[in-house]
């Protein structure tokens, strides 16, 4: 089983956020948005595991990094978060294994002591041999408690698409008994498929390591875009656009499709497929048929 995330916009938190079953956020919009980190912190005071990223994908054409120390642990204590993501730098390794040591210095001294969360620490690099050496830097760090696998770097240095790069990626890492759990940082167009894949491998069964839990706004932004996706879990293209996480609203037909992609990625990840209104700022739907 792999947990996932359900990253929506604003305007539909409360519908289709709640229904993963852990959640990320994101922490330019936490210091942005009052409504937005209080949603999330209600989630974690109901005792849902709330993973906080560092905005690297958003940010990047115009930073090419994740943020810093300083916004991402003030974005932490707001909302209460259970794991952070620390700084990376995109597609560059060494720079990313500076980044994330200061990033872990910083936390000791914010929080004097041990901190009140775990570590995600996200390997970069342009080739497969950087991101090797960047991943075996940084998963050896005491303090890092989850790898993230990003779906930038990892399909740029393995050079193929994401889901295929990350499959290929995995099963070299667990071939080298990985120590440390691991979550797979958004998805493309085939992430339904890929979590499958994940599963029927084994990756997610994996001793100490292995695929834990995604997060990915696959479900929403797909559905606002219009694009089918086909029973095997590819849709037919890719989105062209990173999702409006602000402002985007969908139709009510597009919601609908919404929740069938949500329905779709439950599947595939192995979780059931009804979720509880019972759960924290959940609602009863039925999934596809």
């Amino acid at each position: 089983m792999i947990d996932i995330a359900v990253i929506t916009s604003i305007p539909h938190l409360g519908r289709l956020s709640a229904l993963g079953s852990i959640d990320m956020a994101l922490t330019h919009l936490v210091l942005d948005h009052p409504a937005y980190a209080e949603h999330f912190r209600s989630r974690s005071r109901a005792g849902v595991q709330v993973i906080l990223d560092n905005s690297a994908y958003e940010l990047e054409e115009s930073t090419g990094a994740g943020m810093s120390a300083s916004p991402v642990l003030h974005a932490a204590e707001r909302i209460g978060a259970h794991v952070v993501v620390c700084q990376d730098v995109l597609f560059d390794g060494p720079a990313t294994v500076s980044a994330t040591q200061q990033f872990l210095k910083e936390a000791h001294k914010h929080s004097e002591g041990e901190a009140p969360y775990k570590f995600m620490a996200v390997p970069q690099g342009r080739t497969r041999q950087e991101w090797m050496s960047c991943y075996e830097q940084i998963v050896a760090l005491q303090e890092i408690d989850v790898i993230g696998l990003s779906k930038l770097s990892v399909a740029r240095s393995f050079e193929a698409p994401v889901a295929e790069a990350r499959l290929e990626c995995m099963a070299a890492l667990l071939a080298r008994d990985a120590p440390k759990p691991f979550h797979l940082l958004g998805g493309d167009r085939s992430l339904p498929w890929e979590l499958a894949r994940h599963q029927r491998m084994g990756h997610d069964e994996a001793e100490n390591g292995g695929v834990r839990s995604n997060d990915s706004s696959f479900a929403f932004w797909y559905a606002a875009m219009d694009i089918s996706v086909d029973s095997g879990g590819r849709a037919r293209r890719e989105a062209e656009s990173k999702p409006d996480l602000v402002a985007g609203t969908l139709t009510d037909e597009r919601l609908k499709h919404a929740l069938v992609n949500v329905a779709r990625l439950r599947r595939a990840a192995g979780l059931p497929e009804h979720n509880p209104s019972s759960e924290p700022g959940g609602v009863t739907w039925q999934p596809e048929q």
